[in-house]
């Protein structure tokens, strides 16, 4: 009788995976648990491939609710250091703000600048948002064995992206590389992602951007990483920006 079970379950979980479609893919993605939230110390590397020159900086991340609140600081460089920036993000809209301290005053990052470079990184400031479910459209283009490749159509205008294709391990449902595509469908960025697991989560433990156009590399490794803080909601308030001596002693 067991064995009867069993192979229901095995043949119905097949079905079940045949007939997957971009958009249940995409919110199988989406609902994996996260932590509540997460202190993280990370470096960065910038690599210049034309004059093959890094810069490296490091930062210090907190973040709560599934990553919809960060506040993050520069530690180093000597320049960079107090260098604060704020993500909020809900349903009704996102508030991006940051803080230069030789500047002394917070700017506020508009939906019209978020194709802007993160500090001189890969990465702009829509790649530091979270994906908006129904912002896309999905297709699965192909699939192996191991893994889907997922394809992820840009509904917003205002997005410096027209779309992106995802390689997803079906085990887990891990997103290992991506490309980035520009609103004339060219090429712009090759990602790569590796994650640890911690107790039930998998966390993103380095994040390799190259941009094509550039010929620029940003990699991020998080060196050290503890999930589930005692994080208090008053971290994430605009004047935190000009505290980062609080923050990083």
């Amino acid at each position: 009788m067991k064995l009867k079970i069993l192979f229901f379950i095995a043949f119905y979980s097949s079905i079940i995976a045949n007939n997957l479609s971009g958009y249940d893919l995409a919110k199988l993605i989406d609902d994996k648990k996260q932590p509540q939230s997460s202190k993280s110390e990370i470096k960065m590397q910038l690599i210049n491939l034309k004059k093959d020159r890094i810069k490296i900086k490091e930062m210090l991340s907190l973040s709560k609710d599934d990553g919809n609140k960060m506040l993050l600081f520069f530690k180093s460089p000597k320049r960079d250091k107090g260098v604060g920036f704020l993500k909020i993000e809900n349903a009704k809209s996102d508030k991006l703000s940051l803080f230069i301290p030789k500047l002394k005053k917070i700017r506020r990052i508009s939906s019209s600048n978020q194709s802007d470079s993160f500090m001189g990184s890969d990465l702009s400031f829509e790649d530091m948002l979270s994906r908006d479910l129904d912002d896309y459209e999905y297709n699965i283009i192909s699939k192996s064995d191991s893994m889907y490749v997922l394809e992820s159509i840009c509904k917003d205008n205002d997005s410096e992206y027209s779309r992106h294709i995802s390689w997803i391990t079906k085990k887990d449902l891990l997103i290992k590389k991506e490309e980035s595509y520009d609103k004339k469908n060219i090429l712009l960025k090759k990602k790569s992602f590796k994650q640890i697991k911690i107790n039930e989560y998998h966390v993103i433990s380095e994040i390799d951007v190259t941009n094509i156009k550039k010929e620029h590399r940003t990699i991020l490794n998080i060196k050290t990483i503890s999930v589930d803080e005692n994080i208090n909601d008053d971290t994430f308030k605009e004047i935190n920006l000009k505290r980062s001596d609080k923050f990083l002693n």
